[in-house]
């Protein structure tokens, strides 16, 4: 019944004006305008006006009585939350990937310096018996701790 015209509804420079000229409901072109002239002379602008005329008479015609059926409102109200549910989606999918591939790069990284170090680090021989000598190395021995009570009270005697 309706023609479907691809890319274009008319003209653009006259668009404006042929909605401008629908806006009642019947076109109304003024006598010797640039708008008649021009619809005299193009064809896609013509039918695009009396699409728009008959558009009109049909949304004028139709019965307000007549109400959408339910599965018709689901459906319209389930695309409109695809439809915008989908939106955030779109602008977090590049970051996700973002992630992912960074992610991705950090665990190669790493496997790559635990192997490097596995393999070309220089082997890590101290001993805890060789790091306690080192450090003492420089200090005088202690005196051995005397056996009994005597031998304490001796060497407090000596020693004045």
């Amino acid at each position: 019944m309706f023609k479907r015209i691809e890319a274009q509804t008319g003209c653009r420079r006259y668009q404006a004006d042929l909605e401008d000229a629908l806006l009642g409901g019947s076109a109304r072109i003024e006598p010797g305008s640039a708008l008649e002239l021009h619809l005299g002379q193009c064809a896609l602008c013509r039918e695009a006006l009396d699409n728009g005329m008959l558009a009109g008479r049909l949304m004028r015609l139709g019965d307000a009585a007549v109400q959408p059926s339910e599965a018709f409102v689901t459906r319209v109200m389930a695309s409109i939350r695809d439809a915008s549910s989908s939106v955030p989606a779109a602008i977090w999918r590049p970051l996700e990937l973002l992630a992912s591939r960074v992610a991705f790069v950090a665990a190669i990284v790493l496997l790559m310096l635990s192997v490097y170090l596995r393999e070309f680090a220089p082997p890590r021989t101290a001993s805890v018996a060789n790091t306690a000598t080192e450090i003492g190395a420089g200090l005088p021995e202690p005196p051995a701790a005397p056996a009994t009570e005597d031998d304490v009270l001796i060497s407090l005697a000596e020693a004045r």
